[in-house]
């Protein structure tokens, strides 16, 4: 003990003689102040003989260390948020902790800048998603064609947070092989001559299908599953349409990838209530199909067949199959009536009969393609579809390259840009290829040059082309158009009354919906939805119907912020959401028909409203079995709060749920929350976790856990039959402040009174982060905190808030 105080005494006085030296001379170290705080308050319970992670004999004061640097940021975090020195010990003078805080915070923001040395963001790519909506909006691509496209693109690294982030990305040669791929298929895509492909219309009837009479009438394995009537074929379970009713068994093979028109025609089948046609796109795998894509929903209600009809992209190889969902099974074991030697011809229970089926393509709107007379301006076209060309071939390639680079490279082309390309296409031309592959070499080297796919720029204030090319990657994640091009040109984004009109026409445009969706994939982790699937037997009203409505309730509820400005308290309780028929039955939710997404006024008896009473939020923090609340507190922390707890200390095993249903996950973390050292952060975990725990692994309120049931066999294979009712949901907890709550409603109350400030300081980090591509970092926090207290006084309004980020210095600056 003694040569501890001896050391910090040293230290000290030490501190105290450079103070005055660099006050003589006008600087302010922050060791004095400093360590007058640690000294009186901080060194009882982090120095050499306690057990903390933070040491402060040990740490130093040399910032330009990046662990020392971290370590002082999170001293001057918990002394601002006055979470240090905690409970009951003794509190430092006012003016220690405030000099402390001054001295401090300038000496970090100071170190934070000479770091970064005038750039705050890195040169960073576009995203896969990002190169997906840039191709199709400049090359004027079928929105499916270029996802499919930008799949082949390697995946983002998965960092827990953006992938817009430079710092997390990398480019290998893999990326480089990929965009050229890339380039290939999106230029076979967009530019196709010669004459017009032709339309052809397939025709399913189903109760003429052989396939489908064999497995009606047979007695094997798989058959017996459906029933053929006079006008129809009647299907009942959703897993035997894996073989059963696909356009591949009926002999159709998609002639050449493009848009095709799927028409078909049902009607309900020994149904009392409202049954759901569904179709899907899939591929043959084996002896059935995978039927991964939900193409459409639709409500059959009554006994009228109804006609329905969708488009969608499709490639050799891949089918169509229209499946069901909402069927009601007739009481008992009727798993049965589906074995081989039973046949279905005298069940009971609810069924789709299916008339006809179409499929029509490929379509396209004109010939040639829109994108091919884009791309060839100035090109002619003979009535066969053939290049006509009105003077020398290379001048026509100056000209496509003269209108393509600009808009690809989002800026001006440099001086000696446009020539190293075009010439490109000497070589071809010279050799006597057709101009159509010549003019592909200098646009495929377009599509994977560094001006393509990077964002770039100089260090310091963006430019106005700068400006527009971040300003559109925010809002529609694609390259600027036409009028916010013009606008960079004639040098008008500087003017911030322009931003905030161009803000407000790019929110207003349909692309802005692709903003909400990423934002709300990442932020919100919705991209994880389809990460697990939920058990069949513990939860077998989840489909795939089902997991698109909640994906899409979340969306839609954070574009309605956006498009009524609406506050932020809302991500915490709100009086609204969207639903479809079939999120609202499982929501209690009544009164409510069709398939179409709908905002509705809540029920005031009602547990939902807010982000954290969404389906989405309570699948993407559950493993499809069971609900723990430590990730869904977690959740909370990292993705509403900005927040997020520590990981666990080495050593500390993670909580496995008890699936017998003898202890719950509540009484085992009481176990595990009697270690002070598990209890400092669970303390903060567990509460919203609690909160959360009446709400199931897909969504759905409950007051009890769900626990397996009994299993049937039929012809050597195990059904789920059901579940049973375990032990009762425990909801109370206690927050960190000591505030008791029991539920829900009673939990998002204490967030509105204590918590709104710092769920808007989380969102303008976290706008910032997704606009920029760079971390908000020290230096950063004078500025969110301006933003944030802009509009503290009206509520955070959404709308309002996109329109400060824009005009922000951090958001103007690369």
């Amino acid at each position: 003990m003694k040569k501890r105080r001896l050391t910090l005494s040293a230290l000290l006085v030490s501190g105290l003689v450079v103070a005055a030296s660099s006050q003589a001379s006008g600087e302010v170290p922050f060791e004095a102040d400093a360590m007058a705080l640690v000294e009186g308050s901080c060194i009882r319970c982090h120095g050499e003989t306690t057990e903390t992670p933070l040491n402060f004999e040990k740490l130093g004061f040399d910032l330009a260390d990046r662990d020392t640097f971290k370590t002082w940021v999170r001293v001057f975090e918990r002394l601002q948020n006055g979470e240090m020195p905690p409970g009951r010990a003794p509190k430092p003078s006012p003016g220690v902790v405030e000099a402390a805080l001054g001295a401090l915070k300038g000496a970090l923001v100071e170190a934070n800048l000479e770091v970064r040395a005038g750039q705050r963001t890195p040169l960073r790519r576009l995203t896969r998603l990002e190169y997906q909506y840039t191709v199709q909006d400049l090359l004027r691509l079928d929105p499916e064609f270029s996802q499919i496209l930008a799949l082949s693109l390697p995946a983002e690294a998965d960092s827990g947070g953006f992938d817009t982030v430079a710092a997390i990305q990398g480019v290998s040669s893999l990326h480089v092989r990929s965009y050229l791929e890339a380039a290939e298929r999106a230029l076979d895509e967009a530019l196709q001559v010669g004459p017009r492909p032709e339309t052809l219309t397939h025709r399913i009837d189903y109760p003429k299908s052989l396939y489908l009479n064999s497995i009606a009438n047979g007695k094997f394995v798989g058959a017996g599953v459906v029933k053929v009537l006079d006008d129809a074929v009647a299907m009942f379970l959703d897993a035997a349409t894996t073989y059963t009713m696909h356009t591949e068994k009926e002999g159709y093979v998609v002639p050449r990838p493009g848009r095709y028109r799927v028409t078909a025609e049902a009607y309900p089948y020994q149904a009392t209530t409202p049954v759901t046609l569904t179709m899907y796109r899939g591929e043959v795998q084996g002896a059935a199909a995978a039927l991964s894509d939900l193409i459409g929903s639709f409500d059959l209600v009554g006994s009228a067949p109804r006609t329905v009809e969708l488009s969608t992209y499709l490639q050799p190889g891949q089918l169509i199959a229209p499946s069901m969902a909402d069927v009601v099974p007739p009481p008992g074991d009727y798993v049965n009536y589906f074995a081989a030697e039973n046949n279905v011809k005298d069940y009971v229970g609810e069924g789709i009969a299916m008339k006809w089926l179409t499929v029509e393509g490929p379509l396209f709107e004109s010939w040639p393609l829109e994108s091919t007379q884009e791309l060839l301006v100035g090109v002619g076209f003979d009535e066969m579809g053939e290049v006509q060309l009105t003077k020398d071939a290379y001048e026509h390639v100056v000209d496509v390259v003269a209108n393509f680079a600009p808009r690809a490279f989002r800026r001006p082309l440099q001086q000696g840009e446009l020539d190293a390309y075009a010439s490109l296409a000497q070589p071809a031309l010279e050799g006597g290829q057709s101009f159509i592959d010549a003019v592909r070499v200098p646009l495929r080297a377009i599509l994977s040059a560094p001006p393509f796919v990077y964002h770039v720029g100089q260090p310091g204030k963006l430019d106005d082309f700068g400006l527009a090319t971040r300003l559109s990657y925010f809002l529609w994640r694609s390259l600027p158009d036409d009028e916010l091009f013009a606008a960079a040109q004639e040098g008008r984004l500087s003017d911030p009354e322009v931003i905030s009109q161009q803000v407000d026409r790019m929110l207003d445009d349909a692309r802005s919906q692709r903003f909400v969706g990423d934002f709300v994939g990442q932020a919100f982790r919705l991209y994880e939805l389809n990460s697990t699937a939920p058990d069949k037997g513990l939860y077998p009203e989840f489909d795939s119907q089902l997991g698109q409505a909640m994906a899409l309730e979340t969306e839609l509820f954070l574009a309605e912020l956006v498009a009524e400005d609406l506050s932020l308290s809302n991500l915490i309780d709100s009086d609204f959401t969207f639903v479809n028929r079939r999120l609202a039955e499982h929501y209690d939710i009544p009164d409510v028909e069709g398939q179409h997404m709908r905002r509705i006024e809540l029920p005031a008896d009602s547990v939902r409203g807010g982000l954290l009473t969404q389906a989405s939020i309570h699948k993407v923090t559950a493993n499809g079995t069971t609900t723990s609340p430590v990730p869904r507190g977690n959740f909370v922390l990292a993705n509403l709060f900005g927040k997020p707890a520590p990981p666990p200390p080495t050593g500390v095993e993670g909580l496995e749920p008890d699936t017998r249903g003898a202890m719950t996950i509540r009484e085992q973390l009481d176990k595990h929350r009697s270690e002070p050292v598990c209890n400092s952060c669970h303390s903060k975990i567990d509460p919203p976790g609690f909160a959360l725990e009446s709400f199931d692994p897909i969504g759905g309120f409950r007051t009890n856990y769900r626990l397996p049931g009994d299993v049937v066999v039929v012809d050597g294979v195990e059904y789920p039959a059901g579940f049973r009712e375990g032990l009762p949901v425990d909801i109370t907890g206690t927050t960190p402040q000591g505030d008791t709550f029991s539920g829900i409603e009673e939990y998002k109350r204490l967030l509105l009174e204590n918590d709104v400030d710092q769920v808007a300081r989380h969102m303008v980090s976290q706008l910032l982060v997704f606009a920029t591509g760079a971390q908000i970092e020290f230096a950063d926090h004078s500025e969110v905190e301006r933003i944030r207290a802009s509009l503290e006084d009206r509520g955070y309004p959404f709308r309002t808030l996109i329109h400060e980020i824009a005009k922000s210095s951090i958001f103007g600056s690369l």
